[in-house]
């Protein structure tokens, strides 16, 4: 960063405020500060994934009052192996995270990522992987399963753990499990037991960039990344940060169908 932009930083205005959010098993409130001009959606994510956080607390304690435990543990891994979507937003983030990487781990990293890439080209798979907009509910639900049983883990998965955990994707901060760690390996609907989110952060931030003409929401897979960001060096548009955060609860709050992901808000 240069010493004019260090001090366009430091000149910037910050709005305080405090929201509350009704989802089910909650009433949320929370105090947020944000930008107060326009800015990249991106300088939001930490916003993003504290609200995150907070929903996931919510869906813990619901579980919890069900008399279930979350069983993730650190070494498990399993889930790295699933599809995870990102939002345009954070894949350019993931993309500063691979070029900040020192070396020689960055070019470890990334040759895991072109690894992966033609290892779904071999299996016949990354037509769709690189065409999500094509997918219906019940094709993207299937594909989920013919992807996670390639076993290609997340480049990012180092000893069993995820090796950027404080910039994972807002996708792996909601995916939890209260089922026997085991059972995450081979995954069915009946073995496998997710924690029921109030409200799907991940999704929210997909459909900043959402055009109005758009029928599906926008998203990148985690292992395309490097070569999606080559086509797309433009990031989202600066809106005012409070403009943002209010589309976001919007979002939030409101019942829409989220078809292409296979879930809703």
């Amino acid at each position: 960063m240069t010493d004019e932009s260090s001090a366009n930083v430091s000149a910037e205005e910050w709005v305080t405020g405090t929201v509350v959010l009704n989802v089910p098993g909650a009433r949320m409130e929370m105090e947020i500060t944000v930008p107060s001009g326009p800015t990249r959606p991106r300088r939001m994510l930490p916003v993003f994934q504290s609200l995150t956080e907070a929903l996931v607390g919510v869906g813990i304690q619901n579980a919890e009052a069900e008399g279930h435990t979350v069983s993730c543990r650190k070494g498990c891994g399993a889930c790295c192996s699933q599809l995870v979507p990102l939002s345009e937003i954070e894949a350019h983030q993931i993309g500063e995270v691979l070029a900040n990487l020192p070396e020689p781990r960055r070019t470890q990293v990334l040759a895991r990522f072109e690894a992966a890439y033609e290892h779904f080209r071999a299996a016949g798979l990354l037509e769709k992987l690189e065409s999500p907009e094509r997918f219906s509910l019940g094709e993207l639900q299937q594909f989920g399963l013919d992807y996670f049983r390639q076993r290609v883990s997340c480049p990012f998965l180092e000893e069993g753990s995820c090796s950027i955990y404080q910039d994972r994707p807002l996708a792996c901060r909601e995916y939890l499990v209260t089922s026997p760690a085991e059972n995450c390996s081979q995954p069915t609907a009946q073995t496998v037991k997710t924690v029921l989110m109030p409200g799907k952060v991940s999704i929210a931030v997909c459909r900043l960039t959402q055009d109005s003409t758009q029928r599906f929401i926008p998203w990148v897979p985690l292992i395309l990344v490097p070569k999606w960001l080559k086509a797309h060096t433009e990031e989202a548009a600066p809106r005012p940060g409070p403009e943002i955060l209010q589309e976001i609860f919007a979002r939030l709050t409101e019942k829409s169908v989220a078809q292409n992901e296979g879930q809703e808000d």
